[in-house]
């Protein structure tokens, strides 16, 4: 295990851990004590235990699931759209993708992964992600229970975006890989007509 991936596994890890701690506590409080305060810090703990322990679930679940399935890159919801390369030269994803924290730095690495191997993997955290942002409007319901519907709807969009920006990089990553994959090929092919 890499000191990267180590590092950031063990930091998403305690973060859970407070994160969930910090909504038990102030669940109590707000049980015992009552007050608005210790109620929005109940609420907003819970908020984002949750946010943290689902992105972990759904990772974790998607590898599990599709570990060993091919994706058909072809289909709708993986081809690149012809809007895309211009929009993606405008947001600059060159230049600020490589800040983002991944939680499985290694499954994105070419010293240790073959391209076929990094296609599979991007495609996996793109699906990954894509559920999470649907998921990320799960909190939602607590409007019913606790109102304040503005701090919900804020919260869950901001999430959404949060994973958005992880499909974009994927989406941006993937055409570049199957380039490599191209090149890769031709050469091979190169090398065994010319040792006929």
């Amino acid at each position: 295990m890499s000191k990267k991936k180590s590092f950031t596994l063990t930091a998403i890890i305690y973060m859970n851990i407070f994160f969930i701690l910090m909504t038990i506590l102030f669940y109590v409080l707000w049980r015992k004590l009552g007050g608005g305060g210790i109620q929005a810090a109940y609420i907003t703990f819970l908020t984002t235990s949750y946010h943290f322990v689902m992105r972990i679930a759904v990772g974790e679940i998607v590898t599990v699931i599709y570990s060993n399935r091919k994706f058909d890159l072809t289909s709708v919801g993986f081809r690149q759209l012809k809007f895309e390369p211009k929009l993606y030269k405008a947001l600059r994803v060159k230049k600020w993708k490589k800040f983002s924290i991944t939680a499985k730095p290694n499954q994105f690495d070419l010293e240790q992964n073959s391209a076929e191997s990094l296609l599979h993997n991007i495609a996996m955290a793109e699906l990954g992600h894509r559920i999470i942002m649907v998921l990320s409007f799960v909190p939602l319901i607590l409007i019913i229970p606790y109102g304040t519907p503005a701090v919900f709807i804020i919260t869950s969009v901001c999430a959404c975006l949060i994973d958005l920006k992880y499909v974009i990089i994927q989406r941006y990553n993937r055409p570049r890989v199957l380039k490599l994959i191209k090149m890769t090929n031709n050469q091979s092919k190169k090398i065994k007509q010319a040792a006929r």
